[in-house]
């Protein structure tokens, strides 16, 4: 412990010279009592809330300039609502960080209603319910699988992922009855590839789908 010979007092710590006096110290210099605090990273929550200012920053931006210019612009809107989309994609794949498979899911069925309200607020071509959705959905279930195993996960902890994507698939078959689908080849492909996959999962694996649901709904 250092000492300051004129003040007669013991210091702690590792000082040039004695805090009272400014003297001269002798003595071996000693751990402080009080540790140096780190300077506090930027957490997770701080960045998501500036990036949410900057979206909405630049959302009132593109409102103001589309009162402001006598003639209504269809690309501002459509720029609003793409900016909207890219928050909610970057809030979803900062909520679900630390779950890969989680994140890959809740991506694509927004890519998916996002093409959808798309094609049904620009005419309703049909392009979403012909190739978007039935792609996406046998997509979304050769992803999960090839991500779980390319991880190392059981099958216990991606299995209910495929167990939705196979029921949510089956949406489709509401645009065939409502004749909302004219070319329906895709989708009858990928019902096909769904229903054969669910079969498939209730003979050979109905036990690790059991387990599952009990270890996530407390069944």
């Amino acid at each position: 412990m250092q000492y300051c010979k004129k003040c007669r007092i013991s210091i702690r710590g590792n000082k040039s010279c004695c805090p009272l006096c400014q003297g001269e110290l002798t003595g071996e210099p000693t751990q402080d009592a009080f540790p140096c605090l780190e300077h506090r990273k930027l957490s997770k929550v701080s960045v998501l809330k500036i990036v949410s200012f900057c979206f909405a920053a630049v959302e009132i931006a593109f409102l103001a300039l589309y009162f402001l210019l006598n003639i209504r612009m269809l690309w501002i809107p459509l720029t609003m609502a793409g900016v909207v989309i890219l928050w909610l994609d970057l809030v979803i794949g900062m909520y679900y960080r630390n779950n890969v498979v989680r994140n890959i899911a809740v991506q694509i069925y927004l890519a998916m209603a996002v093409c959808f309200v798309t094609d049904r607020f620009t005419g309703f071509h049909g392009w979403s319910v012909q190739w978007v959705l039935p792609c996406c959905f046998v997509g979304l279930a050769v992803t999960i699988m090839a991500v779980g195993k390319g991880m190392g996960y059981a099958l216990e902890d991606y299995i209910l992922y495929l167990a939705a994507d196979m029921i949510l698939a089956n949406c489709q078959l509401i645009f065939l009855v409502l004749k909302m689908n004219s070319f329906v080849w895709p989708a009858v492909i990928c019902l096909v590839f769904v229903w054969i996959m669910a079969a498939a999962a209730l003979i050979f694996r109905f036990r690790v789908l059991k387990q599952a649901a009990s270890k996530n709904f407390h069944l």
